[in-house]
């Protein structure tokens, strides 16, 4: 009879902090790109937006997905690779405006929400690092948290791992969650002696074990709904707020079908925001608590 792959069961240290704690930098990242790191993202900010909870959105990322569904206000970080031979500086500071934003957070009360692409992740773990925002951020009282999203296949799982290594050593005060993105299937549909159950067993599951690490599920988006709207760039906040009507005109569906798809964005709204919550409390609004 074959036995799945476990998932880490919720220990002391992995339960959700106070929803009163202060301000949070949540770091979005992954050394593998397709694996939903900009729609985790983009569900960090509508839930914030929901909570009421101010927030500043940066992203590493040559691609800008992140820009492309909140608009001008992500604050883009683009090291100049080419400068780096003349001016090795180019290659950290225009991570000056992030850390900047870290420091602030405590006096704004805002989080600040950091996307980085796939092939940005060492780079934003090195600078982290020389520039002590470990330190930093226990001063300034900001809990950091990064969540590392993969789907079942075995180099998505690989890459998740090396990206828990780089910013555990980096960050080692962060909270750190590996989120399961069930686009694909679940880690509990693995094959025992698969690639992708061999990575999980013996590279990434053993990493979860420690204390501060978390295991969270995306979960699937049912009726096939996200796509639609994400095509048009609308937010999850968008597409839960749009009329029927105007929504099924704007995606060329029918009505009927347009409120199935509404239903599906907002049940997995809510199953985010209970996830979520577990290592990210300010997407909570205080007055729910």
């Amino acid at each position: 009879m074959k036995t799945p792959p476990s998932r880490p069961t919720r220990s002391v240290v992995d339960a959700a902090p106070s929803a009163t704690s202060g301000p949070e930098l949540v770091i979005v990242g992954s050394g593998k790109g397709g694996v939903g790191k900009s729609t985790l993202a983009t569900t960090v900010a509508d839930l914030w937006t929901l909570a009421g909870q101010p927030f500043r959105p940066f992203q590493v990322d040559d691609q800008q997905r992140l820009g492309a569904m909140l608009g001008s206000r992500v604050a883009t970080i683009l090291p100049d690779l080419e400068a780096v031979m003349r001016t090795p500086r180019a290659l950290t500071n225009p991570f000056a405006s992030l850390y900047n934003a870290c420091a602030g957070a405590a006096q704004s009360k805002s989080c600040v929400l950091l996307d980085v692409g796939a092939n940005r992740t060492e780079l934003t773990a090195m600078w982290a690092r020389m520039a002590e925002l470990d330190e930093d951020l226990a001063v300034w009282r900001i809990s950091a948290v990064v969540l590392v999203p993969a789907v079942i296949e075995s180099e998505a799982l690989r890459q998740a791992a090396d990206t828990i290594r780089l910013f555990g050593e980096a960050l080692p005060g962060a909270r750190i969650a590996f989120v399961e993105n069930q686009r694909d299937g679940r880690l509990t549909d693995l094959k025992p002696r698969s690639e992708a159950a061999t990575v999980w067993r013996d590279a990434l599951q053993p990493m979860l074990e420690a204390p501060g690490r978390s295991h969270l599920v995306m979960q699937l988006i049912g009726a096939d709904a996200w796509s639609s709207y994400e095509n048009h760039s609308l937010r999850f906040i968008k597409a839960m707020s749009l009329p029927p009507i105007e929504a099924a005109a704007l995606l060329g569906e029918e009505v009927s079908e347009a409120k199935i798809m509404r239903s599906a964005v907002t049940a997995y709204m809510r199953a985010m925001r209970i996830e979520l919550a577990r290592v990210v409390p300010s997407v909570i609004s205080p007055e729910s608590v």
